[in-house]
């Protein structure tokens, strides 16, 4: 089945952030009607600097509060619930291990409560991540049903614990939910500037040295997933929570480079230069390497990446040309 996205009445817990902001650009062209909880609505938002925030109903507050999450869902009729709010960093996870297990793992466990509870129950769409998969170094591609493994990162296990409680959800209360794991989303409006696509265009347009520091070494192999697509992969399997709930599926983009290769490709597509990235991270004998199947998404949902690589670069660029000096500690 499909759904008849206008009108439907849609919650986007973490909606006033980088994703989320997206999700709901493409919730709003297709007529729904939006609401986002978050815990701030940024200046630097990709909703506000759109000029779409006044096209949704603002909540301030937090997802990890079961009774404020299900009092939504009640009072404004919600039909689905699209659960990213989290915290999303992964060198921060280490820093503050408990609070990013609190907010990625408890937290979805009350949207799901919330959501299980609420009068006439809503499908739920859990933003899992391709972390989900541990530390991997395999050159083949990561099929759904593959084990995680450890990471050296608690955002990791925190992943793993919202997306086992999104499937077992389905499977011990018949809530309809659907998993979907993500690798290396990119495109206009990512305010995170420790991620290498942003960090890339702020290197680039501020001039500075063509420096990435230390925590990678520039092999790590990954494939990087436009922001649009990943909206529209959410809206695909939403439908899906309804046909066969607890499933998960991978998006990515289906192009693996190097963090050096895009590095690269990105200091070309901004002006036609060959710069050299450096990386100084230490040496991996064996590079890091994650690459998802996304045959699954494909023949189930019939989705599959639209955006090019040198395209989307291209647009984000573009989008930070105009706005990089609305982000906080970015050069004015």
């Amino acid at each position: 089945m499909s759904i008849v996205w206008e009108h439907e009445r849609c919650l986007v817990t973490g909606g006033a952030g980088f994703g989320g902001g997206h999700l709901c650009l493409r919730l709003l062209s297709l007529g729904a009607r939006v609401c986002v909880l978050d815990l701030d609505f940024p200046a630097s938002g990709v909703l506000r600097l759109s000029g779409s925030e006044a096209r949704v109903k603002a909540a301030r507050g937090d997802a990890r509060d079961l009774d404020s999450v299900r009092r939504i869902i009640d009072e404004q009729g919600i039909g689905t619930v699209f659960h990213l709010a989290a915290q999303p960093l992964v060198t921060l996870s280490n820093e503050l291990p408990f609070e990013t297990l609190h907010n990625n793992a408890l937290g979805t466990y009350a949207v799901l409560e919330a959501a299980r509870t609420a009068r006439k129950p809503p499908r739920v769409v859990f933003a899992s991540s391709g972390a989900y998969y541990g530390t991997t170094t395999s050159q083949d591609p990561i099929a759904e049903d593959a084990a995680p493994l450890p990471a050296a990162n608690i955002y990791a296990p925190s992943k793993v614990a919202g997306d086992a409680a999104a499937r077992s959800y389905a499977k011990t209360f018949g809530l309809r939910t659907v998993v979907c794991r993500f690798m290396n989303t990119y495109g206009p409006g990512d305010s995170n500037f420790s991620r290498i696509v942003p960090r890339t265009a702020r290197l680039l347009l501020t001039g500075a040295s063509y420096d990435f520091g230390g925590r990678d070494d520039g092999t790590t192999v990954l494939e990087y997933l436009h922001v649009r697509d990943m909206a529209q992969a959410y809206l695909s399997a939403a439908a899906h929570a309804d046909e066969e709930p607890g499933e998960a599926f991978n998006f990515g983009g289906g192009r693996p480079l190097s963090t050096r290769e895009l590095a690269r490709l990105a200091s070309r597509v901004f002006d036609g230069k060959d710069r050299e990235p450096v990386f100084s991270g230490p040496r991996r004998e064996v590079p890091l390497s994650k690459l998802l199947d996304t045959r699954k998404a494909a023949s189930r949902l019939g989705w599959k990446p639209e955006i090019p690589l040198e395209k989307g670069l291209e647009e984000t660029f573009a989008w930070y040309r105009e706005h990089l000096g609305k982000y906080p500690d970015s050069p004015r």
